[in-house]
């Protein structure tokens, strides 16, 4: 072959390496695992990082409104507690009365031998209340105020008015024995602290010991009592 045949083969024979390397190239790259290439890389795997949407967050729930309270029941009254003193329209004898809601229980006495122990209801404004032997008393409220009649077991009636009134007044009782004798005492004090009473020994009837109203003791012929202030729910009548 002459020299110049040479010099004319010599671009082709380089352009047909360059091919040949070319398809040698190919050919390796199409020969990498492609799950390599696709995998996504996570941090510390030495992979490039990819973005990754975020988690979704997690729904909230909003808290449910409270419930509306119903209504209530009203609450019913409270009970009513009051003490009314007084005296007789003669001032023959001193009355004191408790009154627990619709509970009365009263005391009547002169300090020697009247005596009656009653106890029955409020009705509205009216007083009617009950003792042994025909004892009984009848009275309305007013302003306050209690006016009525009484009326002892000997058939004594008298008119009386016994005003709300603020401790020590109130009706106060003991039950003792003295000399083997069933002992009933009882008081009725006014607001003052002025107290009536008549202690009852077997059957005979004489005025009570004076009442310590700060502790409630007393003293009878040498013996030491304690006496208890009455509600209007006490039983004092045939107890």
């Amino acid at each position: 072959m002459s020299a110049r045949r040479r010099r004319a083969a010599s671009p082709l024979a380089t352009l047909g390496a360059v091919v040949l390397l070319t398809v040698v190239l190919f050919a390796a790259n199409s020969r990498v695992d492609p799950a390599a290439s696709t995998a996504p890389a996570y941090p510390g795997t030495g992979g490039a990082e990819t973005s990754t949407a975020p988690p979704s967050a997690e729904p909230t729930t909003e808290p449910s409104a409270e419930p509306t309270p119903t209504s209530e029941a009203p609450s019913p009254p409270a009970e009513l507690q009051a003490v009314y003193a007084g005296v007789t329209s003669g001032g023959e004898a001193t009355i004191a009365m408790a009154v627990n809601d619709d509970q009365v229980a009263a005391y009547l006495c002169d300090g020697a031998a009247i005596e009656a122990w009653l106890q029955g209801t409020l009705d509205g404004d009216t007083i009617t209340l009950a003792g042994r032997n025909g004892a009984g008393l009848s009275g309305s409220v007013t302003d306050g105020t209690v006016f009525g009649t009484v009326t002892t077991s000997s058939g004594l009636t008298m008119p009386f008015s016994a005003a709300e009134s603020q401790p020590p007044a109130g009706v106060y009782e003991s039950r003792t024995t003295l000399d083997g004798l069933a002992t009933r005492i009882g008081w009725a004090v006014l607001p003052d602290g002025t107290q009536v009473g008549v202690a009852t020994v077997g059957d005979t009837k004489r005025e009570a010991p004076p009442l310590d109203l700060t502790d409630g003791t007393f003293e009878i012929d040498g013996s030491p009592g304690t006496a208890e202030p009455i509600t209007g729910s006490d039983t004092v009548v045939g107890g």
